[in-house]
């Protein structure tokens, strides 16, 4: 990862990977999660004004996410001088005006969230979309927008370095031009007083065995929900690759008798992340 970021610096750097924000206005995708708590945090110690902060809600986020945004705005309300913004709840709304949760979507339409079949259009509604759609009513379609990648995630920066830079509007990743990693990001939020969980929906077809067996356990009502979403699609006809390999009903099957829960070291935050779910 070192060496990666040295090869970096050697060459013109882009502007995404600037130690200040690349343009201005600017500002913060804020998806709930570690990564782009941390990016809060930072932006605030080192004294980085944003002109917005937005949190894209698809209305199928876990309990404990929507709880902590709503920490976070009143730690930023605390916290922050007058001039910072506060986060701001973006949704997309249908035609009719009215909002449809995610979730409810899959329900109606006898789909799975298209990660399910190797699309990303679950991202590009309820996440993009909305966030772009706030962006251009208040008159910010150019400058940057901070997303919450960390010096560990190798894989991600190199696919972030060579998509480059758009031609207003620049992906600004902090967290990698200041060189923190996983685990420094995970002190900063920790010594900042706060508890993140992976941010993702409920019924998100990346989320691990590790990630479903914890849901079932907190949180069966959800867990039951995403069941149902995957038996309504499968009897349409329309089961892509599942929730889980092997459907839920399977995994459940393996929850009643004791098999040990298998170890997933992957990073445990948003998987659709640029331009999307944003940690």
């Amino acid at each position: 990862m070192k060496e990666f970021i040295h090869n970096i610096r050697m060459q013109s750097l882009p502007e995404g990977l600037m130690v200040t924000p690349p343009r201005s206005p600017w500002g913060i995708n804020f998806g709930g999660g570690l990564d782009s708590t941390a990016v809060i945090i930072e932006c605030l110690r080192r004294g980085f004004v944003p002109n917005w902060i937005l949190f894209a809600d698809t209305g199928s986020e876990r309990p404990e996410t929507i709880e902590h945004v709503n920490k976070m705005q009143q730690w930023l309300r605390d916290s922050a001088p007058e001039r910072w913004p506060d986060i701001t709840v973006v949704r997309w709304v249908r035609k009719e005006g009215n909002f449809e949760p995610l979730h409810e979507y899959n329900l109606r339409t006898k789909y799975l969230p298209s990660k399910a079949y190797g699309y990303s259009g679950c991202t590009s509604k309820y996440k993009i979309g909305p966030m772009d759609k706030w962006r251009k009513a208040n008159g910010f379609q150019k400058g940057a927008f901070a997303v919450g990648y960390n010096a560990s995630e190798a894989k991600r920066i190199q696919k972030a370095c060579q998509r480059g830079d758009e031609q207003n509007f620049t992906a600004w990743y902090p967290l990698v031009a200041w060189g923190l990693t996983r685990d420094d990001v995970e002190k900063i939020v920790l010594d900042a007083g706060f508890t993140v969980v992976k941010s993702s929906c409920f019924m998100c077809p990346n989320m691990k065995k590790p990630e479903w067996l914890q849901l079932k356990r907190e949180h069966p009502e959800l867990f039951n929900t995403a069941k149902l979403i995957e038996e309504v699609a499968i009897e349409a006809g329309n089961p892509g690759r599942g929730l889980y390999k092997g459907g839920l009903i399977n995994l459940e099957a393996q929850c009643e008798s004791p098999v040990e829960e298998e170890k997933d070291d992957s990073v445990l935050e948003d998987r659709c992340h640029h331009g999307g779910c944003f940690t």
